[in-house]
Formats: structure tokens, C-alpha cells, sequence
């Protein structure tokens, strides 16, 4: 187990790298992002992070994404969304969501003026919700959109009602109510890579420890499970043993 977090360690170093070069090829972006790096104190995202979104939004161009935590993310986001009109002269859009008011006000000073029409920034409380046996914590104030892309690198999901550890809702809220495919990318949020594992399926959605993020293929309203009537006890019969700590895992039928 050691030697496969050092393995781990080191892979993650050499990811760092290698996003960080890729990012410097661009040199209009790598411009942007450092010039903000030195007026922010925002640490949530990294190298890896930056080059995945980055690249996640040139290439499936979408329409319109759903920001969950305003930040550097929100630049790189805006400049591929920006590439995407110059080469499609479609432009997209991204709602940036908050919960902290001086977050909220200092993205919205410190975003260069290039970028201002891909972004809306909306300032929201947090509440919970549910879904199945599952409870999260989602931003209120979601505008209602045809999104067709999530980024989850917030709210914090602890529950406002009780502060007990939740996961991130967002991406279900937007999902139930889509007939439009939805993607979506999570940072360092294992909770809710499990909990959409066990509604949407693991083929859907993959987590890799390397990059630390959670990547959810296109899904709609349809794809949702119903975990909460399918879960029997022959769903644990492999996980239970006579003598000795049962571990159970919830497997969904379909």
C-alpha cells in the first residue's frame, strides 16, 4: 500500500508536468491564467484541473455550463469558451455559482475584460436536497437553464441543516429536469463520484486517483437510477460472511 501511494505520488507529479506544459503551448491562455494567479489567493485547482477543463470545453463545445464555485477555473473556462466562437462563431456561456460574497465580488473584479460576455456570476446560499436514500448540498439559486455541461469544484457539502458530510448535488439538480444530454467534470470530491456511481453507474462515471477528478459522461433525466426501490438483500448476499466483519456495498440492479 505504500509503495502504491509513492507510485501514485510520483504519476501525480509527472501529470502536473506534463498539463503544465500543455497549458504554456498556449501562449494567450498561460498569459491570462498566470497574470490572475498572482491577484488571487484561490489554491482549489491546479495544473491538472486547469488542462482537463481546458480541454474538456474545446472539445464537446458546449452551450452552456454550470460553474459550481467561482475561481481560476472561471477563467479557464471563459478563454476555451472563447476559442470555441472564434472557430464555431457560437458563443457560449458559463453561470458562475458562490456561496462566499467576497469570493463572488473578487472573481467578479479580478476576471479580465475579455471575458466578461461568456460569464454570469450569481452569489447563492446553499441548501440541501435529496434524491433517493442520497441527501447533498446544492446551491439555491441555480438559474434555470439548458445547461449542457457541469463543473463541480463547490459549494462545500456539508449540510447547512445539520453540518453532517453530504456530497455535491448540483449535477443531479440540473439532471432530473434535462431531455438534454449533461456532462460533468469533479474536482477532489469523492462523495459524490460515489454517490453518482451508485445512480448513474460506474460505467457513466469514473473517478481517477492520479488527476483527482471525477468525470461524468453526457447523461439525461432517463439515465437516473431507481436505487431506492431496487435494493434488496440479495444485493449484499456477496458481501456478508458468516464470521468475521461484513462489508456491505450497495450494488444496483438494472
Amino acid at each position: 500500500m505504500y509503495l502504491t501511494s509513492k507510485l501514485e505520488i510520483a504519476l501525480r507529479k509527472l501529470s502536473q508536468i506534463r498539463s503544465k506544459r500543455i497549458l504554456q503551448c498556449n501562449t494567450e491562455l498561460w498569459t491570462a491564467l498566470q497574470n490572475y494567479l498572482m491577484k488571487t489567493e484561490s489554491t482549489g485547482c491546479g495544473y491538472i484541473d486547469y488542462a482537463c477543463l481546458y480541454k474538456t470545453i474545446r472539445e464537446s463545445k458546449p452551450f452552456e455550463v454550470l460553474e459550481c464555485g467561482t475561481g481560476v477555473s472561471t477563467l479557464i473556462i471563459a478563454h476555451a469558451l472563447m476559442e470555441n466562437e472564434r472557430e464555431t462563431g457560437i458563443a457560449g456561456h458559463v453561470t458562475s455559482m458562490e456561496e462566499h460574497a467576497e469570493w463572488f465580488h473578487m472573481s467578479k473584479k479580478l476576471l479580465p475584460l475579455e471575458y466578461n460576455k461568456y460569464v454570469s456570476f450569481e452569489l447563492s446560499e446553499t441548501i440541501e436536497d435529496r434524491y433517493s436514500i442520497f441527501r447533498g448540498v446544492r446551491y439555491a439559486a441555480i438559474p434555470d437553464k439548458a445547461y449542457d455541461f457541469v463543473f463541480v469544484d463547490g459549494p462545500k457539502y456539508e449540510s447547512p441543516e445539520d453540518g453532517g458530510a453530504t456530497f455535491d448535488f448540483d449535477y443531479l439538480h440540473v439532471l432530473r429536469s434535462s431531455d438534454k444530454p449533461v456532462g460533468c467534470l469533479i474536482d477532489k470530491r469523492l462523495s459524490t463520484v460515489f454517490v453518482l456511481q451508485q445512480i448513474l453507474g460506474s460505467d457513466k462515471v469514473q473517478y481517477s486517483a492520479i488527476a483527482g477528478l471525477g468525470n461524468v459522461q453526457p447523461c439525461t433525466k432517463s439515465d437516473l437510477g431507481t436505487i431506492a426501490t431496487s435494493i434488496s438483500s440479495k444485493n449484499f448476499a456477496g458481501s456478508l460472511r458468516v464470521f468475521g466483519n461484513s462489508r456491505l456495498s450497495i450494488v444496483e440492479n438494472r
